[in-house]
């Protein structure tokens, strides 16, 4: 067989492979083409983007979209992550976060949905007994303010004093009513340790850890008198209680009293000798008393000059007032 003959016998054979590649060629493409496209979903804020797309990867996706992806911003999944029909990509951008930290505030733009995603973005850490507010594993709040709080421990050695205690003896010898000390009492010292507790700086708290007392407290030693009677001049006074006054004496005449006196007590007993005026609180009205030096009397007046331990004794003349003068002594309240 001749070559043309052959080439001319094969000529058919060829146009019959062309023609069956024509008819198969246009359903086949359709195939890969369907294969090859993806149906997926773009959320971006508070829009939600459903796209048809034949890009491989969700970078691509992006790109394709001209979405662009900063720093601050986050995607649900990785750029190379391959695209899947159904699904969904979600693009959180960053919003302003603001830290205070070592007396500064600091603000930058961030996704981060709790506390430590954004203080790892800001690249602050926590030491072992620092916190935040809100705390590490909460949500970024909605006024998207973080606080850090540095804690930190110091010892601290300080000497405080040692109250000293008072200690109560009788005395027969000293009128009832009346007290002495016979011991001063003295404070004593302790040498404290303290662990402190800063915040910031700022002291939280202490907690003792041990102290040592390099200064005994001395206590204060006082004598109450249990005496209930004195003799004055020959008589027997028993008595109550004694207390020291200041005693003034005064007459029911102008010079003493003013222009308005009337020669009569508060009580309306007359002014005159025995009378003495008190302040209630410490003498009550109409006690009787005995007044060293002066004798016996009733607690029947008042003045506004006589607070506490003062006592004005009447007498019947202004000489005899004079003459007395101010003395400091007893006042013996006697029994009813």
């Amino acid at each position: 067989m001749s070559i043309s003959t052959f080439g001319k016998r094969r000529i058919p054979v060829i146009v019959l492979v062309l023609c069956l590649m024509a008819a198969v060629g246009p359903v086949s493409g359709f195939a890969w083409l369907k294969s090859n496209t993806r149906r997926v979903q773009v959320v971006l804020r508070d829009r939600v983007m459903d796209i048809t797309t034949r890009k491989e990867t969700v970078g691509e996706l992006l790109a394709e979209l001209e979405i662009t992806v900063g720093t601050a911003d986050a995607v649900n999944f990785a750029m190379n992550e391959p695209l899947k029909d159904g699904m969904t990509v979600s693009i959180t951008r960053g919003r302003p976060v603001f830290i205070r930290a070592a007396g500064k505030t600091r603000a930058f733009l961030s996704s981060a949905a709790t506390v430590t995603e954004a203080l790892d973005q800001a690249g602050i850490s926590l030491g072992p007994d620092d916190y935040s507010k809100p705390l590490p594993d909460e949500p970024v709040p909605a006024d998207r303010y973080i606080a850090v709080i540095r804690v930190t421990f110091r010892e601290e050695v300080v000497k405080e004093d040692i109250p000293f205690t008072t200690k109560y003896v009788q005395d027969p010898q000293l009128e009832a009513g009346l007290s002495v000390v016979r011991t001063k009492g003295q404070s004593g010292v302790a040498d404290v340790r303290y662990m402190v507790t800063y915040e910031d700086g700022v002291e939280v708290s202490r907690k003792e850890i041990f102290r040592t007392i390099s200064k005994e407290p001395v206590p204060q030693v006082v004598a109450c008198g249990t005496r209930t009677e004195v003799s004055r001049g020959g008589t027997v006074v028993r008595f109550v209680r004694a207390i020291e006054v200041v005693a003034t004496a005064y007459c029911p005449c102008e010079i003493c009293c003013g222009k308005n006196a009337n020669g009569y007590t508060y009580t309306g007993v007359p002014a005159k000798r025995g009378v003495i005026a008190v302040d209630p609180r410490v003498i009550p009205l109409g006690s009787r008393v005995y007044v060293d030096g002066y004798g016996f009397a009733v607690a029947a007046d008042i003045g506004s000059a006589i607070k506490g331990n003062r006592i004005d004794v009447c007498f019947d003349t202004h000489q005899e007032a004079w003459r007395w003068g101010v003395k400091k002594l007893k006042v013996y309240i006697l029994s009813d």
